[in-house]
Parts: structure tokens; sequence; C-alpha cells
């Protein structure tokens, strides 16, 4: 039995060596230049939820909330 490392989607099939380098280098070419065209929004969507995220921890405790 295969075990696929992302078990949610649908196997793959089988590729010859040459064939599986062709696709990867396509795919990591095709990321850099979808980073490169739209880094900005990357950076505001990141940056967003590092602030909502850091909102959510520095909220200070309640008043009712006895420390011990």
């Amino acid at each position: 039995m295969i075990v696929y490392p992302c078990n949610d989607q649908t196997p793959m099939p089988p590729l010859s060596d040459e064939a599986a380098v062709v696709v990867l280098e396509f795919l990591q070419r095709f990321t850099e230049c979808f980073e490169s065209r739209y880094y900005g929004e990357i950076h505001r969507y990141y940056e967003e939820q590092s602030q909502q995220a850091h909102r959510k921890t520095a909220d200070p405790p309640s008043v009712d909330d006895p420390t011990f």
C-alpha cells in the first residue's frame, strides 16, 4: 500500500524521474512568479492575521477574574 503525505488529496499518478523534476521546476517557478506578483496582497493578509492574533493575546485580564 502506498502512503501519501497529503491524505486529503487525490493520489497523483506515477511520473518518470524526469517528468517529476519538470513538474517540480514548473511549480517552483510558478510560485516565485505568483509571490512576486501578489507580494503586497500576501503581505497585507499575513500582517492582518498577525495583528489580530496580537490583539487577542494582548487584551488585559478581566478585573472580575482573579489571578489566583
